[in-house]
């Protein structure tokens, strides 16, 4: 297992090198790169039993040994009181996750066990040994899945739960999609090959995933930390104090969003930003080789440092620049930075492109 793991984590980092003029690359790019690699290092032993899983399964469909035939499946469900404050904790291996708000104080599970077996009761064997377990804690409930120790099997279990619509949850889960609706209480979401999925959460805190996408749609938040690795973050509707989102070969987008400071990077990923500009607002944008677009909305002035070193800096916006007479025109096609400000300058904005361009568009 730490074999795999120190490569995982080599892999990835190595991964993430830009690979066109790095030595020119600015020095944000190269810590961006390290905070990846240590956010990284927190999924190494779940990444790493899960491509444990994948090789052995693979290896075994090549010899001729693999987990083909038909999916046989065993039901499971629970339904447990929690308070309309508590906590609901939901870790597992594989399998996609479902969670609902509603009314009363209930947790209501509905699971799926499944197992693909050539040999019935070779799967039954293997279904009875997959393990549900639903814990009850103080003030709070915690649901885990213990698998088979065995090799050259395929499994996985589904959930689907409904939870009092205030309730706390957190999810972690190694290869499976997570997706969450309708909820109040906070919400931390982490998975390792899956999606993340989340509508109408009103305390959302933090959602990452290494492979997968990250959409979370009519969201609100104090600080709300979203993070991919290879996968895109698409944010709409969001109302938050401060939104940091990072990728590193995905694209960012955030649109009709509404908060006071945003901190958006990816490495080779396109950014947008369209929303609000706060009169006091700090907006912080960085990318190697992607292109950064931002449409405020409603804005009544910024302040603007925009640097690329390969790209074009293009803004609709008339600036004043900084150590030069106002014409009352925005900048040439051609301009590689920026550094001016438009009507009251209330927000400021800091913006950084390697190889990409930088443009300031309005609606």
């Amino acid at each position: 297992m730490k074999v795999i793991h120190t490569t995982v984590v080599v892999a990835l980092a190595i991964s993430w090198s830009p690979s066109e003029a790095a030595a020119q690359a600015p020095a944000w790019v190269h810590e961006l790169a390290d905070e990846l690699a240590a956010s990284v290092e927190e999924h190494a032993d779940r990444l790493a039993q899960f491509i444990e899983q994948r090789v052995a399964a693979q290896q075994a469909e090549r010899q001729g040994r693999g987990p083909r035939g038909p999916e046989f499946t065993e039901p499971f469900s629970k339904t447990v009181r929690l308070d309309r404050n508590g906590t609901f904790d939901l870790q597992n291996v594989s399998g996609e996750v479902v969670i609902t708000g509603g009314g009363g104080n209930d947790m209501r599970l509905e699971a799926t066990k499944r197992v693909r077996h050539q040999n019935e009761s070779e799967a039954r064997a293997l279904l009875s040994e997959i393990q549900i377990r639903v814990l009850e804690r103080s003030g709070g409930i915690e649901v885990r899945t213990d698998y088979p120790r065995r090799r050259n099997w395929s499994g996985r279990v589904d959930f689907s739960v409904t939870l009092p619509r205030d309730a706390n949850v957190t999810l972690r889960s190694v290869s499976g999609s997570l997706r969450v609706t309708n909820l109040n209480g906070e919400l931390r979401a982490e998975s390792v090959s899956g999606n993340i999925v989340t509508s109408a959460t009103k305390r959302i805190r933090m959602t990452k995933t290494v492979s997968g996408d990250v959409e979370i749609a009519e969201a609100e938040g104090d600080e709300l930390t979203a993070g991919s690795i290879s996968g895109r973050i698409a944010i709409r509707g969001l109302k938050a104090r401060a939104v940091d989102a990072q990728t590193v070969s995905g694209n960012l987008r955030l649109t009709d969003v509404d908060a006071d400071r945003a901190l958006m990077r990816s490495v080779s990923g396109a950014i947008e930003y369209a929303g609000r500009l706060s009169r006091s607002g700090r907006y912080q944008f960085q990318s190697h080789s992607g292109e950064v677009r931002i449409t405020p909305a409603d804005v009544r002035g910024f302040t603007l440092d925009a640097t690329t070193f390969r790209g074009n800096v293009v803004s609709d916006y008339p600036m004043t620049l900084q150590g030069a007479p106002s014409n009352g025109r925005p900048p040439g096609p051609r301009t590689r930075a920026i550094r001016g400000s438009f009507g009251d300058g209330g927000a400021a904005l800091s913006v950084q492109s390697f190889s990409g361009d930088i443009v300031i568009a309005k609606r």
